[in-house]
């Protein structure tokens, strides 16, 4: 057979006649390649042979034109020459080409790059979704009201309270933006969210500092619903995040009435902006 005449015994010419029967096994059961390899021209080599109380093991290394790793088997016989096991534990790996193998790693490249740039800051996927160089932010749309009424629990106590935030006078109002700011990369990150925590550029053409959520906040007896904000929570003071954590708050803005915030610009320990 040809494959006969493709073997290379190596160092094992004393061991022909079993080679010769395990190799004739090996190609009258060339199914066991399965569909991919079983008609392919194959080179033998045998690479080593293991003797154990009369049982021989023998090792071949087969190639296949186009591939450029080979693959691996061995037959176990035993000493009246009957084949007892045949296992294949390699197959052979497809050659690429050189400019096929550029194109693959710059296209995987190319999508490590784009694809979290295009989902955290294309307009075209999620405008309030952005990313810095630690810091991914999900903001919803900012929100205004004269004042703000929501429950949460008293830092002394802990006794579930009403409260509500008032604007400072009739000519503000309280602008409100829910944000998700999640620590992506960094092994551990302290957000100081104060004042100077945030900028917002409003439609008036001026910037707004971040105000006090929790020093304006004081306790009512009743939440009137036309105030009410369910989720609540102020994002004030300082806050550390582990790398994949996440915390998820209000930022609060005193603006005059009827101007609305065009620009949120987060500059706690990143820098990240979000254009509404």
């Amino acid at each position: 057979m040809n494959e006969l005449k493709n073997l290379n015994y190596g160092n094992f010419n004393n061991s022909k006649e079993i080679i010769d029967i395990s190799l004739d096994f090996i190609i009258s059961n060339k199914y066991e390649y399965g569909p991919d390899f079983e008609n392919k021209e194959k080179k033998y080599e045998v690479t080593e042979i293991q003797t154990n109380d009369d049982i021989s093991r023998i090792f071949f290394r087969f190639r296949i034109k186009g591939f450029s790793n080979p693959g691996e088997e061995y037959i176990e016989i035993d000493s009246e020459n009957n084949i007892l096991t045949r296992r294949v534990t390699k197959f052979p790996k497809l050659n690429k080409p050189k400019f096929l193998i550029g194109l693959t790693f710059i296209s995987v490249l190319f999508a490590m790059i784009s694809i979290p740039w295009l989902f955290l800051n294309s307009d075209e996927m999620d405008p309030l979704y952005k990313s810095g160089k630690v810091l991914w932010i999900k903001s919803d749309e900012p929100k205004y009201n004269s004042k703000i009424n929501y429950d949460g629990p008293d830092a002394l106590s802990g006794k579930l309270t009403n409260w509500e935030i008032d604007s400072n006078d009739n000519s503000t109002y309280l602008g409100y933006i829910k944000l998700q700011i999640i620590n992506e990369t960094a092994n551990t990150i302290t957000l100081n969210i104060d004042s100077n925590a945030a900028e917002f550029l409003a439609s008036n053409g001026k910037t707004y500092s971040l105000s006090n959520s929790v020093s304006r906040a004081y306790e009512i007896s009743k939440i009137q619903n036309n105030y009410k904000v369910n989720d609540f929570i102020p994002l004030w003071g300082d806050i550390t995040l582990v790398e994949g954590t996440e915390v998820i708050g209000y930022l609060l803005v005193d603006l005059p009435k009827d101007v609305t915030v065009n620009r949120l610009r987060w500059i706690a320990s990143d820098t990240v902006t979000i254009n509404y």
